[in-house]
């Protein structure tokens, strides 16, 4: 069996594994040529707020109701976060971040789009969670025991976030993966029976509540709500959806930001797309909404979120510092997640 801490991916071609990927019927899918005239069609005529939506009473209402999920699920969580920096024996924040790494290379080769921030919110909520949120307490005996393991053990922690992105892919995208595809792409470290048990205690771990809105689900709510009170131009609107969704994925790969809420990170992205406009009358009607909405919700304090945006800036000004040193880490290598 190949080394579990040189977790190596191997590019696998769709054609090559057509039995990894579960397809519809041949018979209920349009020709290549018909779906590429479809494909062109939509491109040109879509614009950038269709990702949003024009009914403000029902995305206020989900807004509301994604809010209190998300306060449920930080109450049973541990208060300074799972990973603990003076453990040497612990996990660190650069595995993390590795991980995180290796999984935008894999959806990125399999053209899936959400999955990895959704893996890694399970990731970061079985790991914060106390077991005393857990009902049957043969199932938290499990998960506690799973999960102590995985903060300690890096093989554990690899089993973990790819079981995690196995079952995102699952729940958001329309194409399923199967386990044994996992099973190849990880150079057989893992076996099936692994990732499908280590699966079942994840789950029981967040007592299977693992549809959880992402932050870039809860940052398009917001500017739903904003979209009818603000008349500038779709570009300025393409502009902001599309830093907000940079941001927002750059974040992923920051552990610091999966010890705060969605929503925060969510405005803390939007308040920085917005601050990155060249207008200065847009920023500020957009910035005057966007502080009439902070006060219809729970969201958290305005110095929390300053705060969280600070962070977010320091960020992307690593990485562009980064960019210019030649090193860009948005330059996926198929490199082991996590150094043996």
């Amino acid at each position: 069996m190949a080394n579990r801490r040189n977790l190596a991916f191997q590019c696998i071609d769709r054609k090559n594994d057509p039995n990894c990927i579960r397809r519809m019927p041949s018979s209920s899918l349009t020709s290549p040529q018909s779906m590429y005239c479809i494909v062109i069609i939509k491109v040109l005529t879509m614009q950038p707020t269709d990702s949003l939506s024009r009914d403000t009473v029902a995305v206020a209402d989900t807004l509301a109701a994604m809010i209190t999920r998300e306060q449920f699920a930080t109450s049973s969580w541990h208060q300074d976060g799972y990973i603990n920096p003076s453990d040497p024996t612990m996990i660190t924040a650069d595995d993390r971040k590795k991980l995180v790494d290796w999984c935008y290379l894999f959806v990125d080769h399999f053209q899936l789009s959400r999955a990895v921030a959704s893996a890694m919110n399970m990731v970061d909520q079985f790991l914060s969670i106390t077991s005393t949120s857990i009902s049957n307490s043969a199932d938290a005996n499990a998960v506690r025991a799973v999960s102590d393991e995985a903060l300690r053990d890096q093989s554990k922690f690899q089993l973990l976030t790819v079981t995690a992105l196995y079952v995102a892919i699952k729940i958001n995208e329309r194409v399923a993966l199967s386990s044994d595809l996992f099973v190849e792409v990880c150079s057989r470290a893992y076996t099936v029976e692994e990732i499908e048990d280590m699966e079942r205690v994840l789950l029981s771990g967040l007592s299977w509540r693992c549809h959880t809105p992402t932050t870039h689900q809860v940052g398009l709510s917001i500017l739903s709500l904003i979209l009818p009170y603000v008349d500038i131009p779709e570009a300025s609107w393409g502009f902001i959806i599309d830093e907000m969704k940079y941001l927002i994925e750059l974040a992923v790969l920051d552990y610091y930001f999966s010890t705060q809420r969605t929503s925060t990170v969510a405005l803390a992205a939007i308040y920085n797309a917005i601050g990155n406009m060249r207008s200065k009358g847009h920023r500020e009607r957009l910035k005057d909404f966007l502080s009439v909405i902070m006060e219809c919700f729970d969201f958290d304090h305005s110095k929390q979120i300053t705060g969280v945006r600070r962070k977010l800036q320091l960020l992307v000004a690593k990485q562009r510092e980064m960019v210019l040193r030649g090193g860009s880490e948005d330059e996926r290598s198929a490199t082991p997640p996590i150094d043996a």
